[in-house]
């Protein structure tokens, strides 16, 4: 559970109809309330004792990481209105702070029917590439946005870790905007895993070096993925199936569901993006040396989440230091009775 005034004053810092009101929380005393929900959601996510649950507590963590930095903008004199495709950043991070089920559902329609292992392929198709196509998006406003700055500060962003950043964030924690930019950062680390953070840096110090090789973001996320293997895989499995047609009629949902779930974690992925591309023009996050190096692991964080986050959905099992949801090569494998 949240604690109980975070969202009442959340809601009134950020909703267009209720701030300024009387009853909005003073900046300081909401920083703590959010430190305190950074808590109960990531003391969620680790104890989560079933994948449903333990997704409802990741889009938690996201949205209340991309709040933090909405707040910041606010604080900052900005007026955060939109994100990516028009959408109303507050009843974004609403919808994923109080009903997260609503952000997961799926959003793909099954094909029109055409035999039990046709209508099955086609959604193995439809969902490999739209998370291919999200995910590519996403990093591409990502990498557009960190490779504004100095090259030389995101390498070292790149290499810091989690015990670093915490002392980073000290040290700017007098400036009360760097601070609300500061506890999204610590969502995040929460949200991939200390644990996880060499994985994270490496991914994001590719992905930025093959940018700035002028290497096509789809070719790198595509390749990244694999999703024409995992495609070319499951089309096998598919074909060598012998069993009842019942049993690929009943995964085409679960196949198609995959989508939805990496939807609604790429929406609030690509917000984070366009606040933090917002936030980090404040003085005290333009300031060398820490304020940019701040920024730009922000960048590397939400890279390299976005990047093992889409992995996760088409293939479970080849990083299994990610291994959150059951992806669709996954959900093949184990419905279909073959072999990894």
């Amino acid at each position: 559970m949240l604690p109980p005034t975070y969202l009442p004053h959340l809601q009134s810092l950020l909703a267009p109809t209720l701030r300024g009101q009387a009853t909005a929380a003073e900046p300081a005393a909401f920083l703590a309330e959010s430190g305190a929900a950074r808590e109960v959601l990531a003391r969620a996510f680790a104890r989560a004792p079933d994948e449903p649950a333990r997704s409802r507590a990741e889009v938690q963590l996201l949205a209340a990481a991309a709040a933090d930095l909405a707040v910041a903008e606010r604080l900052a004199g900005g007026d955060v209105a939109a994100v990516r495709g028009g959408e109303d950043a507050w009843a974004l991070i609403q919808a994923g702070l109080s009903d997260p089920d609503a952000l997961l559902r799926p959003t793909l329609r099954p094909a029109r029917y055409r035999g039990a292992d046709k209508d099955l392929l086609a959604a193995v198709y439809q969902t490999l590439n739209a998370i291919e196509d999200a995910a590519t998006e996403t990093v591409s406003d990502a990498i557009t946005g960190a490779l504004t700055m100095n090259f030389a500060v995101l390498r070292e962003a790149v290499k810091l870790a989690g015990t670093d950043i915490r002392q980073l964030l000290e040290d700017l924690g007098v400036d009360e905007i760097a601070s609300f930019v500061g506890e999204a950062i610590l969502k995040l680390l929460a949200l991939v895993g200390e644990d996880n953070l060499d994985h994270i840096e490496s991914v994001a110090g590719e992905a930025f070096e093959k940018l700035r090789e002028k290497t096509a973001v789809a070719t790198y996320v595509r390749d990244f993925l694999d999703t024409e293997g995992v495609y070319k895989a499951g089309r096998a499995m598919i074909q060598a199936y012998e069993g009842p047609d019942r049993d690929l009629a009943r995964l085409t949902p679960k196949i198609l569901a995959v989508e939805g779930s990496f939807s609604g974690r790429n929406k609030l992925a690509a917000a984070l993006i366009r606040l933090l591309a917002l936030v980090k023009l404040v003085p005290a996050l333009k300031t060398p040396p820490w304020g940019p190096v701040i920024t730009a692991s922000g960048y590397a964080l939400i890279i390299g989440y976005e990047l093992y986050s889409a992995h996760d959905h088409v293939d479970s099992d080849r990083f299994p230091f990610f291994d959150r949801v059951a992806g669709v090569r996954t959900l093949l494998s184990h419905a279909l009775n073959t072999e990894h």
